[in-house]
């Protein structure tokens, strides 16, 4: 069983985060949320219908009207290649439009021992241009007199900052159709949660527990047992039955994850009411399928451009 993604998450740059006035902070998170798109029923069923094929009504969810309107956004993620999606689709639905905030210069004011220097029209500019593509964040204005030690300034400015309420000194999220859901990501749990279906759909007939050993979904009980070994201890009964609680949950998660992710909300693991049931037996066909075009096409990609 293949357990890579198209494009890995260490290939992806900085260059991938920007293009056409568009950013994300991280891109990483877009790749997972196209690769729990591809595993989910309900968006499987959105590409089938979008394609003409004709679906028995009685085995739609109840809201499947929202799940094709994430596929008419976000397309057909069996049949492409990550970083083409990210840049003809993706970034047009996740990016945010301008500039990401960053530490801006916006003037310098020279010694002098007569005047003082008129720096308006640079903290003009600064707030009609680079303060609006910046997203209008909060903006704390600070004169630093550039002689101090490196040391001493860092920690003055550490000291105006503190100075500033906790709730002021978070940024802006500029307006986007779909933001990522939650404040904090953890991207190896997701990627343990896909790793975990793509294991069980090639082994659906196998003991969980087993499967959950080959996934790696548990750091303590998946490297103590041997997931091919036909003699079964007494003694590991207590570690195969935690690894099989593991894995049975790391399967209902990835399935909340991918169907909340075929309605637009990702990453978050939170029920969702109408979410359909893994069929294993066809997810793994679907998965062979895919992995075979992308294979295909890569190849057709490397030759086109070997040729060009």
């Amino acid at each position: 069983m293949r357990s890579r993604l198209p494009n890995t998450i260490g290939e992806l740059t900085s260059k991938d985060r920007r293009s056409g006035g568009l950013w994300v902070s991280e891109i990483g998170l877009y790749l997972l949320w196209f690769e729990f798109l591809a595993i989910s029923p309900s968006y499987e069923l959105a590409r089938r219908h979008r394609s003409g094929e004709n679906i028995e009504t009685d085995i739609l969810p109840a809201d499947f009207d929202r799940v094709l309107a994430v596929h008419d956004d976000l397309g057909d993620v069996q049949k492409a290649l990550f970083r083409l999606w990210w840049k003809d689709v993706g970034l047009k639905h996740f990016g945010h439009q301008g500039i990401p905030p960053e530490v801006t210069r916006i003037g310098y004011a020279k010694h002098q021992v007569q005047g003082t220097p008129d720096l308006s029209a640079d903290v003009e500019q600064f707030f009609e241009e680079g303060w609006v593509e910046q997203g209008r964040q909060r903006t704390l204005l600070l004169a630093i007199p550039v002689g101090l030690p490196e040391g001493k300034i860092n920690r003055q400015i550490k000291k105006q900052l503190a100075k500033v309420k906790a709730e002021r000194r978070k940024l802006i999220e500029p307006v986007v159709k779909y933001p990522l859901v939650g404040q904090r990501h953890h991207r190896d749990a997701l990627m343990r949660y896909l790793r975990m279906v793509w294991f069980r759909s090639a082994w659906h007939r196998r003991s969980l527990w087993r499967v959950g050993a080959h996934a790696k979904i548990s750091t303590t009980y998946s490297p103590v047992l041997d997931p091919n070994t036909d003699k079964i201890s007494d003694a590991d009964r207590y570690d195969r039955e935690m690894l099989t609680i593991i894995a049975s949950r790391a399967l209902l998660r990835a399935r909340m994850i991918a169907e909340n992710a075929a309605r637009g909300r990702f990453p978050t693991h939170e029920k969702c009411p109408h979410a359909l049931e893994f069929d294993f037996r066809e997810l793994r066909q679907r998965i062979h399928r895919r992995n075979k075009w992308q294979d295909k096409e890569i190849a057709r990609l490397n030759r086109l451009y070997a040729d060009g």
